[in-house]
C-alpha cells in the first residue's frame, strides 16, 4: 500500500526535507520556477545527499563549506558521485555519531516509486 507523499511530509522533520526550484514555462509561455519536494537520504560532515519526489528522481548535494552562511547546492548527474556520498555516509548508518543513511526515508522511496 502507498503513502500519500503529502502525508509523509508533513510527517517529516524540516532538517530531512528541502524544496528545489526548476526552471519551466507556463500556459503563456512565461519562466516560472517549479518547486520539488526532495528527502535527505545521507549525510556526512559537510554534505548533505537529497533525492526529489519527481517522477523522474533527481540526487543534489547541500555542501556546507567552511567560512559560507549557506550552503552550495549541486545537482549529480553522474551516479558514482551518489555512491561515493552514500560510501562517506556509512552504508552502515553511522558517521560521527550521527545518522549517516536516513532508513525510513529510503525506505519510503522504495515503497512508493
Amino acid at each position: 500500500m502507498s503513502l500519500d507523499t503529502y502525508t509523509f511530509l508533513q510527517h517529516t522533520t524540516d532538517a530531512e526535507k528541502t524544496t528545489v526550484y526548476t526552471r519551466g514555462e507556463d500556459e503563456d509561455g512565461d519562466e516560472i520556477l517549479i518547486p520539488h519536494p526532495a528527502l535527505l537520504i545521507a549525510q556526512t560532515a559537510h554534505q548533505k545527499l537529497y533525492i526529489t519526489l519527481e517522477a523522474r528522481r533527481r540526487y543534489l548535494t547541500h555542501t556546507q563549506i567552511p567560512g559560507e552562511d549557506e550552503p552550495e547546492i549541486d545537482f549529480l548527474r553522474d551516479y558514482e558521485e551518489v555512491e561515493a556520498l552514500l560510501e562517506d555516509a556509512g552504508l552502515d548508518g553511522i558517521h560521527d555519531g550521527e545518522q549517516g543513511i536516513l532508513y525510513h526515508n529510503l525506505l519510503f522511496l522504495l515503497m512508493n516509486p
